[in-house]
């Protein structure tokens, strides 16, 4: 019946059913005596390979891939995607065909229950690496039939004699997106011939016998790939995205405006560190109906310094998140020790400090370090801190454990107090920055609130003179570059941004925004109040990191668009989360993970616009 005919109701449609049951019933009792008249004339069983020799893994081995079963792994990342994926085969048989190019009857032999392995192997020289995967199948002859006989027949097949691999080549010597193979009873696949050749053998012969994973998709990452090429890879590819000072517009000799630098490049550098001390990872892919599930799973080496800075690292419950505004669309939770916090410190007052100027004198480097490490060795182990785009304009709060109290308190005075010096209040002007600091009163509320006050005012260069009559300046020299002009404040923007404090029994709040009094409020009230537990989806994801957790980043990209966008209705929660940490169920107790849960409803708004997520 065509799929576009109307269906059958009543009569006829009682008629065909009781046809169907009478057929059913004739052949129920007509299949035993023809089975038992036929013997002779039975098909040939599916043909039975041999078991192949494991070989050892290729040089420059980086990943093995596992996929344990390819049917069940592809219908649940078509769900998760949705839109053009569901346009898509819905089983790996057609899947593969369709994307290999290959007839549609051999759908049929392709087991999709059955794991696919696959293999990726460092090239020499650099370069994108080899990789090959292969997919079983149920009898490797009949494929090969398949696929040259008959008169319409595209492809004709040619062994290789090193590796056996059986080389599937188009009739007419034309290019193929992929170039295909069998070997034993898997049907292989790669980019290239030599990477075929080179990768399918060990894909074949040896990976099948592994221990499969439990997850849609896993990798295993050996120790030499993770100290060596995946290393080196995932640094070049961050220095290419690192935040970096932005530069300055001075001529040359004068100080050239800078950026405070990011604390994005320690935390980088820091998992950087972490992942080549590892003797082994294991990368895995998850769906369910809610969210895709990336996690990676590390083992340290044994006596590394790697293995004692994970087993110093402290771990906390995340769900402290949970206590932040019900607007919160952007949210960071911390876990870490006293003696951390004061290393970081350092490192970041060194860091502070060049980006200042060389210039900066010896005793004002040491104001900033000894500051900042008093603040670091004031706060307590526990911090979160959240943003969002209000009504009022974009506002950010935070919370933190405190320590020490009274420490805390005089090490604010002192960082803040460095605004004075001649060195830092010079970077302040040259950024257009001007800095002042006293109390506010807040209604119906007790206690002392500090008040910091960041004002944009006229640039000034060292020695007070205007902007405008510097770059007269530099123009009349010869061989001086013309300053750049600046960037337009955008409108709507205030001239000044307080950020409002306090310390408490509720530990150190703080708050910061276009109407910071609004803001401040709102995190003070907010663990009582309405907060980001009522939000369920929101809830789901943070809970599910576990209560062994070091970091989080949680993100909100829908709602945070449609604020932006100023829609009145912010639309779903689908909740992006970065996480790290160590232990936790199925464990060892200093094995780090790291792992990002993204909701489906992101994946397919970012699907839907293409990468403008």
């Amino acid at each position: 019946m065509s799929a576009h005919a109307p269906p059958l109701r009543g009569r006829p449609r009682r008629a065909l059913t009781r046809l169907a049951r009478g057929l059913l019933f004739a052949v129920a009792l007509a299949l035993p005596a023809t089975l038992a008249g036929c013997k002779d004339e039975q098909p040939p069983p599916p043909q039975k390979v041999a078991p192949l020799e494991p070989i050892p893994a290729p040089a420059g081995l980086l990943a093995e891939v596992f996929v344990p079963n390819p049917d069940e792994a592809w219908a649940k990342a078509r769900a998760a995607v949705g839109g053009p994926a569901l346009f898509l085969p819905s089983n790996a048989g057609n899947l593969a065909v369709t994307l290999l190019g290959l007839p549609l009857a051999v759908s049929a032999e392709i087991d999709g229950n059955l794991p696919l392995v696959g293999a990726l192997v460092e090239r020499t020289g650099g370069g994108r690496p080899r990789s090959a995967m292969g997919i079983h199948v149920r009898d490797a002859g009949k494929v090969e039939g398949l696929l040259v006989k008959g008169e319409n027949a595209r492809f004709q097949l040619r062994v290789d004699e090193k590796t056996s691999i059986t080389l599937i080549e188009p009739k007419d010597g034309g290019a193929r997106p992929m170039v295909i193979g069998l070997l034993g009873n898997y049907l292989l696949f790669a980019q290239e011939a030599a990477d075929l050749l080179e990768v399918g053998p060990y894909v074949v012969r040896t990976l099948p016998t592994a221990k499969m994973p439990k997850a849609d998709i896993a990798f295993e990452l050996p120790r030499e790939a993770l100290g060596g090429p995946i290393e080196k890879g995932l640094r070049s590819s961050w220095e290419s995205i690192r935040p970096r000072p932005r530069a300055g517009a001075a001529a040359e000799g004068d100080k050239a405006p800078t950026s405070v630098p990011s604390p994005l490049n320690g935390l980088v550098d820091a998992l950087l560190g972490i992942l080549v001390e590892l003797d082994h990872a294991r990368v895995t892919l998850d769906f369910d109906d809610r969210a895709a599930h990336l996690r990676l799973l590390g083992t340290p080496r044994e006596g590394s310094a790697g293995a004692a800075n994970i087993a110093a690292m402290t771990v906390g419950d995340p769900r402290r998140l949970l206590e932040l505004p019900a607007d919160t669309d952007i949210g960071v939770y911390l876990q870490d020790s006293a003696q951390s916090r004061a290393t970081d410190a350092k490192k970041y007052a060194d860091a502070l400090a060049a980006a200042v100027g060389k210039d900066v004198p010896e005793d004002d480097r040491a104001a900033l370090s000894a500051a900042l490490v008093a603040v670091a060795e004031g706060r307590g182990d526990s911090f979160t801190a959240g943003a969002s785009l209000l009504s009022t304009g974009p506002a950010i709060y935070a919370r933190s454990d405190v320590a020490d109290g009274s420490k805390l308190d005089e090490a604010l005075g002192n960082l803040l107090g460095l605004a004075k010096r001649k060195s830092f209040a010079s970077w302040l002007g040259q950024n257009e920055i001007e800095v002042s600091t006293g109390k506010t009163v807040l209604e119906n509320l007790p206690g002392d609130v500090r008040r910091i006050r960041l004002a944009r005012v006229e640039g000034k260069d060292d020695k007070g003179k205007k902007d405008e009559k510097a770059g007269k300046d530099r123009k009349d020299k010869p061989g001086k570059d013309k300053p750049a002009d600046k960037p337009a404040v955008p409108e709507g923007v205030p001239s000044t941004i307080d950020v409002l404090y306090m310390l408490g029994k509720d530990g150190l709040v703080l708050a910061a925004g276009y109407d910071a009094k609004a803001a401040f409020r709102t995190i003070l009230e907010s663990p009582g109040k309405e907060n980001l537990s009522g939000r369920a989806e929101a809830k789901s994801a943070i809970a599910a990191v576990g209560d062994k957790t070091a970091f989080v980043a949680f993100v909100d990209p829908l709602r945070l668009l449609n604020r932006r966008a100023g829609k009145a209705d912010v639309g779903p929660s689908a909740p992006v989360v970065f996480s790290l940490g160590k232990g936790g169920e199925g464990v060892g107790a200093n094995d780090p993970w790291m792992r990002l849960d993204v909701a489906n409803l992101a994946i397919q708004e970012l699907v839907k616009r293409r990468g403008a997520l």
